[in-house]
């Protein structure tokens, strides 16, 4: 923290003045005030010759979303030429000018394709013009017009004598390249270039600084290096700089052209807001000397909990090897993250942090940073555009990843279990049987792998992995955890078994270890990734399952008959319920809440035992003028009926609840309940959202997934309220006092 103020005090002094206070409106409190953050639209010529204006390229003229703070920028042309004037107070409905099919010139109305804009920006064409200043007013945001001096201070010329490397063009990942941004320096302006440059070229300053006072303070001037083993002044000063390294990567981060204004909130989104480099057309610019969202300090403040967070006892030894090849390590404890089949191009993400650490760390490590960019043909994804066919990067991929498992059970010890996360869907879409799940390639090849290499996979352990602010849609159903395989090495003698063996043996062990994961109250977007533990745990503990003709059964085999036996499972838990409820997941499963024929709802109600009447009575479903479908959520009535006895109307109930007013509103509901029926109906959500993500109607998925990882928070909150307000029984109407 120390040396991180150094380093920021220090470059102020250099390049300070190109981060000038702004002059605050009179309207606005007057005097000056700090700047947070500068917001930039790229601008391209408008293709009509009869405009030619250079108009803003906006996804949204919206500056803050907040309550009480609203404010936008509303672009002016005068002169064939553009400029933004802020506004605050009642937003105006101005939309943005690119969309998902192209831009359109805000000026004249003109389309502006994506293929012209990619032409402009590789002729140096596409350019950037401010649009708004945000800066620290009286405990919150305020949102300035830019005057001359801000203006100004950014127009300032890029250092053209470094070059960090070539930019990677990875269509789906990384796509700035196609609009002319080839270079890494590329990806920031020339203000954003200028000031990491310094906070790098700092790092190797900082370093002379910090040995000298190190030795002032009694530490040793041994003068060897901390890749040498060093423990001296040097090592110090050389492991510190390490710290400062990750800071300024932190800052590269949030200090990139891709970097966005978050509106809803007032922050800077980070460049890797998601997966890849995507092209941003507004974009924020932090101000690295503020104190707020996007300053180096937050960067140095990271980096600092982190190491304090950190064990700072015994020693540590940190090997880069080819997990391909023999390592020569034996006898230790393995636990990996291997990569997801044909997930991202990691390699090629890393370069904008390698390139920059390269700078101020190559003279500390000189092996480490020996090569100007990342290495990128060994690293094991399965993408066919590195390696030509979809073919091909699968053999790659199986190839290699067989080859790591083999060298992994070479090394690991006998008597300790090797973990080996993997966050992984574990199905996908079956293109022959849209109702049936298909096993997943990735999840297929890294079972594989292990099995073939000598692994028993003795269990599953869900661990929450992910953090709650990933950049995901509402709505979709990424995994919230990383499912940990756990692996002993299997008996060189194992026996084989039967396919018939096997089936039997899964369904004994599978149910119950199903049960005990939903009595844990794991996630339905996790529970499929938890249910290969116990399923395969059967499969792998032999040394060959043999099908009905004497082939052996391969994985994908196998994953289908876990898939089928977790169906089974769930299917029977539908046993359980009353007949209205059975016949509702059965119409879910077929329409949703779509429309069908009266007579087909009747035969499938015939055969559930209940009838199309008593349920339309009990508004559980509409049924008038030969069409019945069941009532969407909305339609129900929010009133529970704490006696309900239609499991279904109760899982819908809640699931709304949870939907429009959270836990609290959900514990409300189950704090009055009798018996178990709350229970059964986080159940059914379970058997729901499977039903759910197989048809891919991510919303309705999502809304069950939602209650059954709240459920714990409901009942703890239930439990709350039953003390709060004791229960109030109605003597007369039980019979325990007469009239």
């Amino acid at each position: 923290r120390y040396y991180g103020e150094w380093m920021k005090q220090e470059a102020y002094k250099r390049i300070g003045h190109l981060y000038p206070k702004v002059k605050v409106p009179r309207e606005q409190g007057g005097g000056e005030a700090t700047v947070i953050a500068w917001i930039w639209a790229r601008t391209v010529k408008c293709p009509n010759p009869a405009c030619g204006v250079m108009p803003p390229l906006v996804k949204s003229f919206v500056l803050s979303k907040k309550k009480g703070q609203e404010a936008w920028a509303e672009p002016v042309f005068s002169n064939g030429r553009v400029h933004f004037v802020v506004h605050t107070g009642e937003i105006s409905a101005i939309d943005g000018t690119v969309k998902r099919s192209g831009a359109t010139c805000a000026c004249c109305g003109a389309n502006i394709p994506f293929s012209y804009i990619r032409e402009e920006g590789k002729k140096s064409q596409l350019l950037a013009q401010m649009m708004a200043v945000v800066a620290e007013g009286k405990k919150q945001r305020i949102y300035i017009t830019p005057d001359e001096t801000q203006l100004q201070s950014s127009n300032i010329a890029k250092n053209s004598t470094v070059s960090l490397g070539t930019l990677a063009y990875y269509p789906g990942y990384i796509n700035p390249v196609a609009y002319g941004l080839e270079q890494i320096e590329d990806l920031f302006s020339p203000r954003q270039f200028n000031m990491l440059l310094t906070l790098s070229d700092l790092i190797e300053t900082s370093r002379l600084e910090i040995e000298k006072v190190a030795i002032l303070r009694g530490m040793e001037n041994d003068h060897i290096h901390l890749r040498d083993g060093g423990t001296g002044a040097l090592a110090y000063s050389e492991a510190v700089s390490v710290y400062l390294s990750f800071a300024v990567d932190r800052q590269v981060d949030l200090s990139s052209t891709i970097s966005s204004w978050i509106n809803s909130i007032g922050a800077i989104r980070n460049t890797f807001g998601m997966t890849g480099i995507s092209m941003s057309w507004d974009y924020a610019e932090a101000n690295p000397f503020s104190n707020s969202t996007g300053c180096f300090s937050n960067m140095i403040n990271w980096v600092y909990k982190c190491v304090n967070a950190l064990p700072a006892t015994g020693f540590g030894i940190a090997i880069q090897s080819d997990a391909q090849s023999d390592s020569g390590l034996r006898n230790i404890a393995v636990s990996t993250d291997p990569p997801y089949y044909s997930n991202v191009p990691y390699a090629d993400f890393s370069d904008l942090f390698y390139s920059w650490m390269r700078r101020s760390q190559r003279s500390v490590f000189p092996n480490l940073f020996s090569v100007l960019l990342t290495p990128k043909a060994e690293e094991l994804v399965a993408d066919p555009y590195r390696h030509g066919s979809k073919c091909a990067a699968t053999e790659h991929f199986e190839k290699g990843m067989l080859e790591a498992c083999k060298r992994i059970y070479e090394s690991a010890s006998d008597d300790i279990p090797v973990t080996i996360y993997y966050a992984f869907k574990q199905t996908e879409a079956d293109p022959e049987d849209k109702n049936a799940p298909e096993v997943s390639t990735g999840w297929e090849t890294i079972l594989t792998a292990i099995i073939k290499a000598g692994f028993s996979i003795t269990g599953t352990w869900p661990i929450r992995t992910e953090r709650t602010v990933r950049t995901i849609a509402q709505g979709a159903n990424a995994l919230a955890s990383s499912i940990v395989l756990v692996c002993r090495k299997r008996p060189a003698d194992a026996i084989s078994i039967t396919r018939r063996n096997f089936t039997n043996l899964l369904r004994k062990e599978l149910h119950p270890a199903l049960k005990a994961l939903q009595d844990s109250n794991i996630a339905p977007v996790d529970l499929a990734q938890s249910s290969i533990g116990p399923g395969i745990a059967v499969f792998s503990r032999y040394g060959k399952v043999l099908e009905a003709d004497g082939t052996i059964m391969t994985v994908r085999s196998a994953l289908k008959i876990i898939n089928q036996e977790l169906d089974l499972y769930f299917n029977e838990q539908d046993g359980d319920m009353d007949s209205a409820s059975r016949f509702c997941v059965d119409l879910y499963t077929q329409s949703a809440f779509n429309d069908i024929k009266y007579g087909e709802a009747e035969i499938l109600a015939t055969a559930k035992s209940t009838s199309i009447p008593m349920m339309a009575s009990h508004g559980i479903l509409y049924a008038k003028g030969g069409i019945v479908h069941l009532f969407e959520r909305s339609e129900l009535p929010e009133t529970v009926d704490t006696g309900e006895s239609c499991v279904w109307m109760l899982t819908q109930q809640l699931t709304q609840a949870m939907a429009k007013g959270g836990v609290e509103a959900c514990a409300k509901i189950v704090a009055n309940m009798f018996g178990s029926n709350g229970e059964r109906a986080k159940d059914l959500a379970y058997r729901l959202y499977t039903i759910a993500e197989r048809k891919n109607w991510a919303n309705e998925a999502y809304a069950y997934n939602a209650l059954v990882v709240s459920w714990p928070d409901i009942q703890a909150r239930a439990a709350v309220l039953k003390q709060i307000e004791p229960e109030q029984l109605d003597l007369f109407s039980t019979g325990m006092l007469d009239t």
